[in-house]
């Protein structure tokens, strides 16, 4: 028997797999990653004194440790237990990777997809190196299919994850500038991104593609196996029948009654994630009523496109992540919305790399142009950029905008708020 094979046994006597030792790691099997700043090889015999039920780790010294299993790389086992796993629960994969989006539109295919199997999701944004190893060895034998999200910031990244997960299905959100740190350059996150199509090809895999994404359709050429949906072309198509503040999607499949869906999401751009999910949940059999019902009832969380109404003031909370597409489709879906005392609190925008100053110079002009009463930017990237208007204001912190807001609060604004992750712009709720 190989050692994974070994280690898979034990495995399935566990609750599971973990790599945090600070979690409750009763009855699991804790896996001691290494990292720039920590070595989970310190904490295993913690964790099993605490009741973890065994561990995978890389030390020598821990070799004569009772239910300890001692390989040559904990991440790079921990990656082929998942591939194995996957291939003894023998279930389809849906993959699902971009540059927006993708977490949404996981939500909305699992939705959707929840109405007729047994399903199991990413939780949150586990889609990397170690979160879809983690995704995969969540899945029991319960579990009829598996969506996985799939994020990268390097070439190579969405490829070694396929290999991980071997998925049936293929979605590409969309592509746009992101991680230009790692990936280079917009040619660079094409070709990233293009590595699940590259993969579904050669595994005789089926792709889900927006039809009208001029860059994924040139990105799929050559992959014959694609269905395809948008709003004019393809299987499901659908347009906007209203978004103020809500979406309402209009629908059809292969151009047959047209079905009329509200739904609780903000934002224009998010039409082609739910046509996306739509176009997913016919292919794989759920029925027109069920789909409607899983969009309309599906409540975004985790300060994505959410609405919220305070004691003051109406703010639309996107501010889990932001680049320059996400950043410019959100100013156009707010610049269309009819309302009076609109005011702005954008973050910084991270990991573009040398691309960063001129990014944030163009988000600046694209702002000037735009129905607004106030502009609050948060974060060094917007130091020295500020036109000479009264509307701008510029904070080097979040702690320094909300000492701001406790002195002079803001009323019966329609507030859009959003920017990368570490801003924390989240934390800005309670004054607003």
């Amino acid at each position: 028997m190989s050692q994974i094979a070994s280690i898979y046994q034990a495995f399935l006597s566990t609750k599971g797999a973990s790599t945090d030792s600070r979690s409750d790691n009763k009855d699991r099997m804790f896996f001691a990653l290494k990292g720039a700043n920590f070595n989970g090889n310190k904490y295993v015999k913690d964790v099993l004194k605490t009741g973890a039920a065994y561990a995978v780790a890389d030390d020598p010294m821990l070799q004569d440790t009772r239910n300890v299993f001692i390989v040559e790389d904990v991440l790079s086992t921990l990656q082929a237990l998942a591939r194995f796993h996957r291939r003894q629960l023998n279930i389809p994969i849906l993959a699902i990777t971009g540059t927006n989006g993708k977490t949404t539109t996981k939500e909305l295919v699992a939705a959707v997809l929840s109405q007729k199997y047994q399903i199991a999701a990413t939780a949150g944004n586990f889609n990397n190196h170690i979160g879809v190893p983690l995704t995969l060895l969540s899945m029991d034998k319960s579990v009829e299919l598996g969506v996985v999200e799939m994020g990268a910031n390097h070439i190579g990244e969405i490829d070694a994850l396929c290999q991980i997960a071997e998925p049936n299905y293929g979605l590409i959100t969309n592509v746009g500038k992101a991680h230009l740190e790692g990936f280079g350059s917009f040619e660079g996150v094409k070709t990233a991104k293009g590595e699940l199509y590259h993969y579904l090809k050669k595994n005789n895999g089926l792709v889900f593609i927006n039809n009208d994404n001029p860059h994924l359709t040139q990105m799929a050429q050559g992959v014959t196996n694609t269905i395809e949906y948008g709003i004019s072309q393809g299987m499901v198509t659908g347009h906007l029948t209203s978004e103020h503040p809500f979406i309402s999607v209009k629908w059809q499949i292969d151009q047959l009654t047209e079905i009329n869906t509200p739904t609780q999401l903000i934002g224009a751009y998010n039409l082609e994630n739910i046509l996306s999910a739509i176009c997913i949940g016919h292919q794989l059999g759920v029925d027109t009523t069920a789909i409607h019902q899983a969009i309309a009832t599906y409540t975004p969380t985790n300060n994505r496109s959410q609405f919220i109404q305070s004691a003051r003031n109406q703010i639309i909370m996107d501010a889990y992540n932001a680049n320059p597409s996400s950043m410019q489709v959100a100013l156009l879906n707010f610049a269309n919305i009819d309302t009076t005392n609109k005011v702005l609190i954008l973050g910084g925008m991270k990991e573009l790399g040398s691309d960063s100053e001129t990014e944030h110079q163009k988000l600046i002009k694209n702002i000037e142009s735009l129905p607004v009463s106030k502009v609050l930017l948060v974060g060094d990237e917007f130091k020295n950029m500020l036109p000479q208007k009264s509307i701008f204001q510029h904070f080097s912190s979040t702690d320094q905008l909300i000492a701001a807001l406790k002195s002079a609060p803001l009323e019966n604004a329609c507030i859009l708020i959003k920017g990368s992750r570490s801003n924390k712009l989240e934390s800005l709720l309670p004054y607003l």
